[in-house]
């Protein structure tokens, strides 16, 4: 149980730190992302539960182990138990995938948007771009590929402001390459690999996103028909447990949705 708290702990930490007014509006619209929706969800099922249960130990605690000897407490045991194993497995293949690894030089890098305010890139696309100039610096010859659409509640195109982002790091523009329309990471992947060559398949590129973000990039940069190599740009400590957290329902999410 205490395993069971600290997850929806996260996940509602993760929740608050993400419900702004687009996306709160989204989820009673039903245009929120999935993965979004499902934080929300098991963040408030969560502590809501593990509420409950210390709400009975404390006040009810006859009432608690009458029911601790039932079979719906048995039943709910054991479903914990296999979420926590579950939980823990794919948690530890998203960290294994964060792992640096040797980058062999590709002639396009692609780097994944993520939320733009108006005050600028956020912390996790601020990591991305950093280490994309980096990258852009150290292989002169590359083009740089930056993916991210306009969402509801940002300024411009994330493409947009991560194009003036590496020009004013000093990357040259003309090696500069925007893709604006997609909305999540297989549309960023799917519509960057249309405007490639379809001769190369599967198309060998370097891609630029968070580490907790590699695992699930991974699987659906091969469905979009991509070779991958991945560098992974820090997240700053104090929000990574909740983007791991979060990354375990987008991953969930995109092996079944994202095709």
């Amino acid at each position: 149980m205490c395993g069971f708290t600290a997850v929806g702990l996260l996940n509602l930490a993760f929740f608050f730190g993400h419900a702004n007014r687009a996306n709160l509006a989204g989820l009673f619209e039903g245009s929120a992302s999935i993965s979004f929706t499902f934080m929300a969800v098991s963040a408030f099922l969560m502590v809501s539960l593990s509420a409950a249960a210390i709400w009975m130990a404390i006040r009810r605690r006859g009432a608690l182990n009458k029911l601790r000897g039932g079979a719906v407490w048995r039943s709910a045991r054991i479903a914990l138990s296999i979420f926590a194993v579950f939980f823990i497995a794919i948690e530890s293949l998203i960290f294994a995938a964060s792992l640096p690894t040797e980058i062999p030089n590709t002639k396009e890098a692609l780097i994944l948007g993520a939320h733009v305010s108006s005050e600028g890139p956020s912390p996790t696309l601020y990591s991305r771009l950093v280490a994309g100039a980096q990258y852009a610096l150290a292989n002169p010859d590359a083009v740089l590929i930056v993916s991210g659409g306009r969402g509801l509640d940002e300024p411009v195109s994330e493409a947009e402001a991560m194009r003036e982002f590496l020009i004013r790091r000093g990357v040259d523009a003309r090696r500069i390459v925007t893709e604006d329309k997609s909305h999540n990471t297989f549309e960023n992947l799917v519509n960057t690999r249309e405007m490639l060559s379809p001769d190369d398949n599967p198309y060998p590129i370097t891609i630029i996103t968070s580490e907790f973000h590699v695992c699930r990039t991974a699987m659906l940069a091969a469905r979009a028909g991509f070779k991958p190599y991945f560098l992974p740009a820090p997240t700053p400590p104090g929000i990574l447990p909740s983007y791991y957290s979060r990354e375990f329902f987008g991953l969930i999410k995109s092996f079944f949705a994202d095709r």
